[in-house]
């Protein structure tokens, strides 16, 4: 692929425009899964049913996932980004169900539509990094907790008013279309690649140090989406807080998040990746520790807030490592890792609420706990290879 490079002009408005879409999309997000004990009251459901609404957003989201790298290849990631507009149009209606058949296979083609807009996103944002000639990727996902943190924040105010979920949702519906349709203007423009061999649609399957690389993204997003999917239950479950309130675990743990972010990109500059990763498994293992160890509020705030700051740096690194691979796009390179790492939120979340509906979130939460020692040996390996590469 070859980057049209912009006037400096274009470059400061390419990152503006991004780092709105990134908090954007957090927003969406956080939105979506506070409402979650809404959704299982509106459609009468069971913790394992409820569980099955991340389950098949993640089927289509691994579904579309391998087509990711073709359709960068052959339209650029910012041509891409358009489907930025199916999945936002989308939210309100998976409150509009006649049936569970139905929601559930409206909740695959939303998965699969988040999928191609999440590889065009990071892709044009690791096109901006190497713009600026410094690391700046960082930011961008810091934005992304900002916006969930903002979105858990304003659920918990529609909550107290009892807006229902319906109307809440197609109201950031609506705020979010007009936002991403003045926005995408400013994304960076890419041709798209020349060699008319790749035009033809074919698997990528990530190889060696990617193929590594893409397994510890794979840990890192269960971790990362069982704890952003499950802590409003958790909190209502186990913390016994009302529904009002129990959006408040996820708007801490998103807030932890884009602190430790803001500074990610000046760590970068200073550690190597591989120590980052390391520290990011042994921290965020001791904050899952701490939030299983009690039922009392203060147990959830330290757990939330300390595994925080360790998934803080972890998915900007990943995907830093996964788009500057040689040989391959940085569009390519993430659908590789997603490919793997994708399955990580089809088995996460879903897993967790098998676990909890058998036995409790507490129990299920220690599932968790147990893949960060799984990463934390992955990372480990990876470090060996890093520091043995001529």
């Amino acid at each position: 692929m070859i980057i049209k490079l912009p006037f400096q002009r274009t470059k400061v408005r390419a990152r503006r425009a991004l780092l709105v879409q990134f908090f954007l999309m957090g927003f969406i997000f956080a939105s979506f899964l506070s409402r979650f004990p809404s959704l299982q009251e509106l459609y009468h459901l069971s913790i394992g049913q409820l569980s099955l609404i991340p389950f098949c957003m993640s089927i289509g989201s691994l579904g579309m996932t391998p087509f990711c790298a073709f359709f960068v290849h052959k339209y650029g990631c910012k041509r891409l980004s358009v489907m930025g507009y199916v999945y936002i149009i989308i939210l309100p209606f998976l409150t509009l169900m006649p049936n569970l058949y139905c929601l559930y296979a409206l909740c695959m083609i939303y998965g699969a539509m988040v999928s191609l807009t999440d590889v065009a996103i990071n892709a044009n944002s690791i096109l901006v990094e190497k713009v600026y000639h410094r690391p700046i990727l960082t930011l961008f996902h810091a934005l992304f907790y900002i916006g969930m943190c903002s979105g858990a924040l304003l659920s918990i105010v529609f909550l107290a008013f009892k807006i229902p979920v319906m109307y809440h949702l197609f109201i950031v519906s609506f705020l979010a279309l007009n936002t991403f349709y003045i926005i995408r203007n400013y994304f960076l423009k890419e041709t798209p690649g020349k060699d008319r061999s790749q035009d033809k649609f074919r698997v990528l399957f990530p190889k060696g140090i990617l193929l590594l690389i893409a397994f510890i993204a794979f840990c890192g997003r269960i971790i990362e989406g069982s704890i952003s999917d499950w802590s409003t239950v958790y909190m209502k479950t186990i913390v016994d807080l009302s529904e009002t309130v129990a959006p408040v675990g996820l708007a801490i743990y998103s807030a932890f998040i884009a602190f430790g972010r803001f500074f990610g990109d000046s760590i970068r500059k200073r550690y190597g990746s591989s120590a980052i990763l390391l520290a990011c498994c042994i921290t965020t293992g001791t904050g899952l520790l701490i939030l299983i160890s009690g039922t009392q509020i203060y147990f959830a705030i330290a757990g939330l807030f300390i595994s925080g700051v360790g998934l803080s740096y972890l998915v900007p690194v990943i995907y830093s490592l996964a788009g500057n691979q040689k040989d391959v796009s940085p569009g390519e390179g993430l659908a590789m890792v997603n490919m793997i790492s994708g399955t990580g939120f089809l088995f996460g979340p879903f897993v967790i609420g098998m676990i909890a509906d058998a036995y409790n979130m507490r129990v299920s939460f220690l599932y968790v706990f147990g893949l960060t020692l799984i990463m934390l040996l992955l990372t480990t390996i990876f470090r060996k290879k890093e520091q043995t590469k001529p």
